[in-house]
């Protein structure tokens, strides 16, 4: 349990723009543009809810989310990524 923890302590929390832009790319079928991720540890400390701003092809910044996951050294989607309902 102390070993899992200081692992997920050691990683990053979240991903940076531009492995979250590797990620989105494959999924979305063009390359993306994305700034702001920021993201919540889950029961699983190998899992995350993120959100970040996604430029949409008019030029103007979307809120988006993914659920994703650290597996070893990279990060993987669990869910499919889509525009972020407001509160």
């Amino acid at each position: 349990m102390i070993t899992a923890l200081l692992l997920a302590a050691a990683v990053s929390l979240a991903p940076t723009p531009a492995e979250l832009e590797a990620l989105l790319a494959p999924v979305q079928g063009a390359k993306v543009q994305v700034r702001g991720v920021h993201c919540q540890v889950l029961g699983d400390p190998t899992e995350h809810r993120c959100a970040w701003r996604q430029r949409k092809a008019g030029g103007r910044w979307e809120a988006w989310s993914a659920i994703l996951a650290r597996d070893g050294g990279r990060w993987i989607l669990i869910d499919a990524p889509g525009p972020a309902s407001r509160p």
